[in-house]
């Protein structure tokens, strides 16, 4: 159990980020709109919840040039990225999610290649955070809008969770392949 502290280290430092970037939001956004915010049923165009809201003045105490990439737009996700599958119910994908992670964590524990434990771990992180969202409102908070000043825009709004999870994914497919080519090297010799 030892060789793997340093996972459930990762684990919990992709769940924290995430945690803390949504509580550190959704303290500034409450202090400005009220508890309105926490109620994923809720649209208030007065307050333009569902709008950029935010600038990086307000966020961070200056622009610092990232107005450029990133705006904070805060909505609420019923589904999961690009709000796919935003029909079924908040318990359904709850228990989805939840059951995925429970493989996940049997998986990097019992199963996986060295290689593959730091990318699930990240994985893993970055959707507890979004579980917890789901649980706690029926929906996930996203807040970040990647664009290019005002030339292109990511068609999906994510968070810090979801950046773990594309890291991870990422991470997971390139040692995946550069373990099969050296699998495949070492079978030539």
């Amino acid at each position: 159990m030892k060789r793997f502290l340093k996972y459930i280290a990762i684990i919990l430092v992709a769940f924290a980020a995430d945690f803390f970037s949504k509580k550190y939001l959704f303290d500034l956004l409450s202090s400005r709109y009220g508890d309105i915010i926490f109620d994923p049923n809720v649209i208030c165009a007065k307050c333009n919840v569902n709008g950029v809201i935010a600038s990086w003045t307000d966020i961070i105490g200056g622009d610092y040039g990232l107005s450029n990439l990133f705006n904070i737009h805060f909505i609420w996700n019923r589904g999961i990225s690009f709000s796919a599958f935003n029909f079924l119910m908040p318990v359904i994908l709850s228990v989805l999610t939840a059951i995925i992670i429970a493989w996940l964590l049997y998986y990097l524990f019992k199963r996986a290649l060295v290689y593959e434990r730091l990318p699930i771990a990240l994985i893993i992180g970055g959707a507890l955070g979004n579980l917890v969202d789901r649980i706690r409102f029926g929906a996930v908070a996203d807040f970040i809008q990647w664009h290019i000043g005002g030339i292109w825009t990511f068609p999906a709004i994510f968070n810090v969770g979801d950046m773990f999870i594309t890291f991870g994914v990422i991470l997971y497919l390139i040692n995946m392949f550069i373990n099969r080519n050296k699998c495949i090297r070492n079978l030539k010799d």
